[in-house]
C-alpha cells in the first residue's frame, strides 16, 4: 500500500504595495495664508471692540460690504476676501460665513441666529480631495432662519426665505420658501421684504384707518 503524497500548498509572491496616493498641496498662496492670520490675530480685537468698525475691517481685508450693514460681534468670517454684501445686510449672532468660495448676499437681506453659508467642498471623485471654491448667492430681500444651512453652489433668488434649522442644497428661484433638510419647496410666503417685516406692525397701528375684517 502507497502512501499519499503530501501536497505542499504552493507559495505566491506577495503583491506589491499600492503606490503612495498623490501629494496634497494647499489652494492658498502664500501671501493669502499670510492674510488669513492676519485676520484671525489682529483684527480680530477690532472687530470685538469696535463694532462700528466691522464693515470696514472686511473691506479693509478685500470684501465688498454696503451701507447700512451690520455683523453681530461672533460673527464667523473665514475669507473676508470672498465677502460680497449690498446694502442693509443684517448678520445675526453666531452665523457662519465659510467663505473658501464667494458669498454673495443682497440687499436688505437677514441672516439669522447660528445660520451657515457653507461655500466651499472636496471633489471626492479625487483621491488627493482638491479643495472646491464653490460660491454661494442670496438675491435680495431674503431670510435665512435660525440654524440654516446654505450648501455650496446654492444660488437663491431674490425674496426667498429659509425656514428654521432647513438645510439647502439645490438652488431657488425668486420669492420661495424651503423647509426641511433637504429643503424643499413650500407654499410662498406672502411676507414683505426682511428689512421691513418689522414695521409693519407699527405701520398697522400708527394708520387708525385700517379696516379689521374679523369686527366689520
Amino acid at each position: 500500500m502507497t502512501e499519499k503524497a503530501e501536497h505542499k500548498p504552493i507559495q505566491r509572491p506577495a503583491p506589491p504595495p499600492p503606490p503612495p496616493p498623490p501629494a496634497r498641496r494647499s489652494v492658498w498662496t502664500t501671501k493669502e495664508k499670510l492674510v488669513r492670520l492676519a485676520w484671525t490675530t489682529l483684527a480680530r480685537p477690532v472687530w470685538l471692540l469696535l463694532p462700528s468698525s466691522r464693515p470696514a475691517l472686511i473691506r479693509l481685508f478685500g470684501g465688498t460690504v454696503g451701507t447700512g450693514c451690520s455683523f453681530a460681534a461672533s460673527v464667523e468670517v473665514t475669507i473676508p476676501w470672498h465677502v460680497r454684501c449690498g446694502d442693509n445686510v443684517r448678520v445675526g449672532e453666531r452665523v457662519i460665513l465659510y467663505g473658501l468660495g464667494p458669498i454673495t448676499i443682497g440687499d436688505n437681506t437677514v441672516l439669522d441666529y447660528k445660520a451657515h453659508c457653507c461655500a466651499g467642498t472636496h471633489d471626492m471623485t479625487d483621491s488627493r480631495f482638491p479643495l472646491l471654491k464653490t460660491p454661494i448667492t442670496i438675491g435680495r430681500d431674503c431670510f435665512i432662519g435660525i440654524d440654516a444651512y446654505i450648501g455650496p453652489g446654492v444660488q437663491l433668488g431674490d425674496g426667498c426665505r429659509v425656514r428654521p434649522r432647513a438645510s439647502v442644497y439645490k438652488s431657488a428661484p425668486p420669492h420661495t420658501t424651503l423647509q426641511g433638510n433637504p429643503a424643499k419647496p413650500i407654499n410662498p410666503n406672502p411676507v414683505g421684504p426682511a428689512s421691513s417685516r418689522c414695521a409693519e406692525p407699527q405701520a398697522q397701528a400708527k394708520n387708525p384707518h385700517t379696516e379689521n375684517p374679523a369686527h366689520p
